[in-house]
């Protein structure tokens, strides 16, 4: 019996083999584990000789990409330089001189909208980093590859559970699911092994996440632990029957071109428990269309109190309601905190919204706002008080802003701090909000 000769260019962790030798087999490739596993370096390995064997067009993409630096390009010129690959290298792609082979590279979202552009006739999509790629993403992308026997392949280490990627692949029949790690690596250095171990006996959630591919889990940084949005989710209650029933609209507006305005509702059932009720989203940059929106879904759910993201651009849309809708709130984050434990007004939102939760007051209904509130983080200032990280660095690290989790966060402050008042009808909320309302410069 004659043994497999594999190319040299084949040499990847033997756990990767199936994703190789059932390549045919399947539309879609979920690769997921923690860092030093050997995913990126094997899919690029293979798309390289794929693309020596039969003219192919791949896309390798990312959910935003500012630049090329940004993409797999770097990782595909070191194997060609390394093996003397028959590749011409141009700026934005790479061409096979034999087969006339493509391979490209591009980010999906752009200004706020997803673009599909060059995305049709795609052979191969291989998405790195698809631990950053949204539901709104993959619900656009995942149709437009629809060429007879295309193929897509994810590579990621998840940040949370309900990552949308792992939720679309996960019981699919027609996607290979592979899990690996740095100790499945046989390639993996000394110097690799070694900070993998520092890193198990220093800080065991880093290293779950880091190098086992774990979600992350809730520890001293999160604000919110995971069981505590598991109990949320699964919250059974009995309502009060008799209780007049109050409810709060929240917007949080689009403070970018990649962010969404989102909706909330949430609506009382007893003294102490509320209800998530309904969640709606929208991406129009348009402010006349913002606008128009908020006073709809306002006479379509006629809540007690509507408070509204006055930051940035939002400003003067909330000036704008305020003068149709008597008594609407406007939230500024950064403004003083009404609590003892809080740097500002957003500390005291997400504070609150953390003990509604603890304490079993907030029934959650839905995943994208539980996705994102997995990794919202606390910090501890030099004074004692808590800050809520920054929205720029969270979009930084998940390239999402927490649109569906400020939302909710906006609500539960105002059921914390307002709506007494405008149940009383004293619709100026002067304990809500400060007065000196001026817009950034």
């Amino acid at each position: 019996m004659k043994s497999l000769v594999i190319p040299e260019i084949l040499n990847i962790p033997p756990k990767l083999f199936p994703f190789i030798f059932n390549f045919n087999n399947y539309s879609y490739f979920l690769l997921e584990g923690g860092r030093a596993s050997g995913k990126t370096q094997s899919v690029a390995r293979f798309l390289l000789y794929i693309a020596q064997m039969r003219k192919v067009r791949i896309c390798c993409g990312r959910e935003i990409q500012n630049s090329i630096n940004e993409s797999v390009k770097t990782v595909f010129v070191d194997l060609i330089d390394k093996y003397k690959l028959s590749y011409s290298i141009k700026k934005d792609r790479l061409s096979e001189n034999s087969t006339n082979s493509c391979i490209f590279f591009k980010g999906f979202r752009e200004q706020g909208n997803v673009n599909i552009k060059g995305l049709e006739g795609i052979d191969i999509l291989w998405i790195d980093e698809a631990q950053s790629i949204t539901k709104s993403t993959l619900d656009i992308i995942v149709p437009t590859i629809r060429k007879k026997n295309s193929v897509i392949i994810f590579t990621m280490n998840r940040f949370t559970r309900f990552d949308a990627v792992y939720g679309f692949c996960a019981k699919r029949k027609d996607c290979l699911h592979i899990n690996i790690c740095y100790f499945d690596n046989p390639f993996v250095d000394e110097k690799i092994l070694n900070e993998a171990y520092i890193s198990k006996n220093t800080n065991l959630n880093d290293y779950n996440h880091i190098w086992l591919g774990y979600p992350l889990t809730n520890n001293n940084e999160f604000l919110i632990s995971s069981q505590t949005l598991d109990n949320a989710f699964n919250l059974e209650y009995q309502k009060d029957m008799y209780l007049n029933e109050a409810s709060v609209m929240s917007v949080d507006l689009s403070a970018s071109g990649a962010d969404l305005c989102v909706a909330k509702l949430l609506v009382r059932q007893s003294t102490n428990m509320w209800l998530e009720k309904d969640t709606i989203t929208w991406s129009e940059t348009d402010t006349d269309i913002t606008q128009g929106k908020i006073i709809s879904l306002y006479s379509r759910w006629s809540p007690s109190l509507l408070i509204v993201d006055a930051d940035g651009l939002g400003y003067p849309i909330w000036i704008s309601i305020q003068k149709i809708i008597n008594g609407t709130v406007g939230f500024r984050g950064a403004k003083k905190p009404l609590s003892k434990y809080a740097l500002n007004a957003r500390a005291d939102g997400y504070l609150a919204l953390r003990e509604y939760l603890e304490k079993g007051y907030l029934k959650l209904t839905d995943k994208n706002t539980i996705r994102q509130l997995e990794y919202i983080k606390k910090i501890y200032k030099p004074n004692g008080l808590i800050a809520i990280q920054d929205k720029k660095e969270i979009r930084k690290l998940h390239s999402e802003s927490p649109d569906y989790a400020d939302s909710l966060m906006m609500a539960l402050y105002a059921v914390n701090y307002c709506l007494n008042n405008v149940i009383s009808d004293v619709y100026e909320v002067s304990s809500c909000v400060q007065s000196e309302f001026e817009p950034f410069d």
